[in-house]
């Protein structure tokens, strides 16, 4: 593990000597306080309640660099060897002056997960990939890719993501080296300031939709693009997320909505798995998706037709398919299967 140098000059600062006559400058950034400091500079363009485009960009492009300071630091103190891409060559001597070619950020995580046991949840993992993503966008593009993505989705991705790094320096990082001094201490009480306000802006916007929303909360879903629950699905006209604006028809939105937040796939004899979107017995349209969460019932799922709004009782799955069918009575198979075993008699 590397060691700050004695004396060294603070994170983002020049050591300027004078020496025979000569100014020499020696900057040097330790790895808690680079990564610390690229945060100070991600808080200080996200506050404030106008985030303007500039802002935005360095945010997001600052943020990454923090995501790979940070989580390289903590693999590296598990073992030197772990931050090289390849860690069976990896030399001391290049990690000393900086010229090894180091992990990607999938690897860092990784291996973060498989051999340090640091526990990075799948939603997290998916932020984090988010973000590498939208970094190259608008690095090397100056836009992302994806019209859908606007300012409130980059936003709310970054506010996710400044969370879990907090938590990360917490509970992964500290333990390990002691409680920061000097400037390390002082962006850490900077970031956790800043980070109340930047909440505190989420937290507005919701308020101000809150009329808006209050009336549909039995269909109104937690949006994969923003986070927040306000993509109000029915009343026929398929999806819009009030928070982040993205907006598309029933059935695109149900298969969205199934595969992005609760991770289902498609059907295949192969696996087994079942559909993740079904015909809706109210409205007859491709749409309902089971065992979902809405505003009004966070903890409690039910099976809401994203084309009507309507959440549909009586679900059960198919003794013969397994298909989830809307059943009447005591039914146990659908009229698929009903039907195929009267015409084979």
């Amino acid at each position: 593990m590397r060691d700050g140098k004695k004396g060294a000059a603070p994170a983002g600062q020049a050591a300027l000597t004078v020496d025979g006559g000569e100014l020499a400058a020696e900057v040097h950034y330790p790895p808690l306080d680079n990564g610390l400091d690229y945060l100070v500079s991600v808080v200080d363009h996200l506050r404030g309640e106008e985030v303007g485009r500039r802002e935005l960009k360095y945010a997001v492009v600052h943020l990454q660099a923090a995501v790979e300071c940070l989580l390289k630091y903590r693999l590296e103190l598990e073992h030197w060897s772990l931050v090289f891409k390849n860690p069976g060559d990896a030399k001391y001597s290049k990690l000393d002056d900086g010229s090894l070619d180091s992990c990607t950020v999938d690897q860092t995580v990784t291996r973060l997960v498989n051999l340090a046991g640091v526990a990075i949840g799948p939603k997290e993992e998916k932020n984090l990939k988010d973000l590498a993503r939208l970094r190259n966008q608008l690095q090397h593009y100056g836009r992302p890719h994806d019209a859908k993505v606007n300012r409130y989705v980059i936003g709310a991705n970054a506010v996710s993501v400044l969370e879990f790094l907090m938590h990360f320096v917490d509970s992964e990082l500290l333990p390990r080296i002691g409680p920061p001094g000097g400037d390390a201490a002082a962006s850490l009480a900077w970031i956790r300031e800043g980070l109340d306000e930047i909440r505190g802006y989420v937290a507005a916007r919701m308020r101000r939709l809150r009329p808006r929303l209050g009336p549909v909360t039995s269909r109104t879903v937690v949006c994969w693009e923003c986070g927040q629950f306000a993509l109000v699905v029915g009343a026929g006209e398929g999806g819009s997320c009030l928070y982040c604006h993205q907006r598309r028809g029933p059935e695109d939105i149900a298969l969205a909505y199934a595969y992005e937040v609760l991770g289902r796939t498609t059907w295949s004899a192969v696996s087994g798995g079942l559909d993740p979107v079904y015909w809706c017995p109210l409205c007859d349209v491709e749409a309902l998706v089971r065992t979902v969460l809405t505003a009004a019932g966070p903890e409690n799922p039910v099976d809401l037709c994203f084309h009507c709004g309507e959440t549909v009782s009586g679900v059960r799955e198919c003794a013969r398919c397994e298909k989830p069918f809307a059943a009447v009575g005591e039914e146990s198979a659908c009229d698929d299967c009903l039907h195929a075993v009267i015409a084979t008699g």
